[in-house]
């Protein structure tokens, strides 16, 4: 994920590269991104054993140590993923938020929140500030997100980051449930703008 590209985002339809990094730290008050370190294999396993997680992403049931040493060893090559950590203490992982980079200047986005630390806001602050930089200083012009239906804290966090509700996609996902349809939710640049 700190791959740095001067000519990134491609023009290409597709893209198998992950953003590039932000020149700044994103943080707020609250909630600070950083990259992923070897350092916090322990707390990944131990947010990823939690039932939800698996549940509703890719992440793999049961996850042990194995899965989080092969995720911070490829996911620089995929996407811009960051651990979500509490401002002042970046020891003390809060979850996880990503972009993939989709193609044609667009993004899906994708989080997760480990068990002690729902139900803080903590989600929707780290989709803002990730959705901020990703359609200024990032370059994109849409970021998206795909919530399964049965998702309903991913999608609530959709709407309170100020993402619109766009359209339903029959059997899109696939889950550990089988196939599931999926919410699309969607933000511009100019979503962003207004806002600020």
């Amino acid at each position: 994920m700190s791959t740095s590209r001067a000519t990134w985002p491609r023009p290409s339809r597709l893209s198998s590269r992950a953003p590039h990094r932000p020149a700044a730290p994103l943080a707020d008050e609250e909630v600070s991104l950083r990259a992923w370190r070897d350092a916090d294999v322990t707390q990944l396993v131990a947010a990823c054993r939690d039932p939800e997680i698996p549940r509703w992403t890719h992440v793999p049931a049961p996850y042990g140590p194995a899965d989080a040493y092969a995720y911070l060893a490829g996911v620089d090559r995929v996407e811009l993923s960051f651990a979500i950590v509490q401002t002042g203490d970046e020891a003390r992982i809060l979850g996880s938020v990503g972009l993939r980079d989709t193609g044609e200047h667009r993004a899906d986005l994708g989080y997760w929140i480990a068990p002690w630390a729902r139900r803080r806001g903590v989600a929707v602050r780290a989709v803002r500030l990730v959705c901020a930089w990703a359609l200024g200083e990032g370059g994109f012009a849409r970021v998206q997100i795909l919530a399964a239906t049965g998702n309903l804290p991913s999608q609530r966090v959709a709407e309170r980051a100020g993402f619109t509700r766009e359209a339903l996609l029959r059997s899109h996902l696939e889950t550990k449930a089988g196939r599931s349809d999926a919410v699309v939710f969607g933000l511009l640049a100019e979503d962003v703008a207004s806002t600020t």
